[in-house]
């Protein structure tokens, strides 16, 4: 844990509530985040107590990806190595959330951008209160789509939405995410909470190797492997990285004005 943003894990009744503390910078994940994260959701996942894992924000954002200063950090000093951590800190934590054979709950309850975004579509269920929305801005800072964005969008929302949202980089809210099939729910935020943990509990009751079942066949009829599609956006988003636009894309960012591309 550290003071710059905390990873919260609780159990009860058969429910694992992971939560993504840093209110102060939208929920980003820090490079320590990263870690506690994984190190939850293993926890979680590794308790036999556990039948249903669900994952949300503190406050009213549930995660703004990554930390745009750590990004700078790594792109300032050409660390490479660093930011192949990132990528691979990313591929674990929404590895583990889709190949878990419980079921994961995304509670989102305010903005999920980037790999907040991914975190959301690695679990199985998307409920949303109204003020929830989704994006991938990574083409405004010179980078593409990783944690597993390319193999899990599209199977959700189909190519061409996909596209339309990694090509522009604009979010949608929650009513046009319940309209394509991204979220399964949408609520009041006042009763986001209660109505999820409803859901939640109605899961934990249900034989757990039923529904393990179920998750594994409805993943077995997908053709390209997660880890496959992993491995591409690695290479891809490395390429990225190595390139003058992303440095042009932080720091345009960082400073608040458009950036000027190549």
């Amino acid at each position: 844990m550290t003071s710059a943003g905390r990873i919260h894990l609780d159990v009860e009744d058969g429910i694992a509530g992971v939560v993504i503390d840093n209110p102060g910078k939208r929920n980003a994940l820090t490079s320590p985040m990263r870690g506690n994260l994984l190190a939850a959701l293993k926890r979680a996942d590794d308790n036999p107590a556990v039948r249903v894992i669900t994952i949300t924000g503190e406050g009213d954002s549930f995660c703004a990806g990554g930390d745009i200063n750590v990004l700078k950090d790594l792109k300032s000093n050409d660390d490479e190595e660093g930011f192949i951590k990132l990528l691979d800190d990313g591929k674990s934590i929404v590895g583990l959330l889709r190949k878990s054979m419980k079921p994961t709950i995304a509670v989102v309850n305010g903005p999920a951008f980037g790999a907040g975004f991914f975190i959301a579509l690695a679990c199985d269920f998307r409920l949303c209160g109204q003020s929830a929305s989704f994006g991938a801005p990574f083409v405004k800072l010179g980078l593409g789509p990783d944690w597993g964005g390319t193999y899990l969008l599209p199977r959700l929302v189909g190519s061409a939405k996909a596209l339309e949202m990694l090509f522009t980089g604009e979010g949608i809210d929650a009513d046009e995410a319940l309209r394509i099939g991204l979220a399964n729910r949408v609520w009041p935020d006042a009763d986001l909470k209660p109505k999820s943990m409803a859901i939640a509990r109605q899961l934990a009751s249900y034989p757990a190797a039923v529904l393990a079942r179920h998750k594994h066949a409805i993943h077995a009829t997908w053709d390209q492997s997660f880890d496959e599609t992993a491995d591409l956006e690695r290479r891809l988003q490395l390429m990225n990285f190595r390139s003058p636009d992303c440095a042009e894309g932080i720091a345009a960012f960082l400073e608040k004005r458009p950036p000027d591309f190549s």
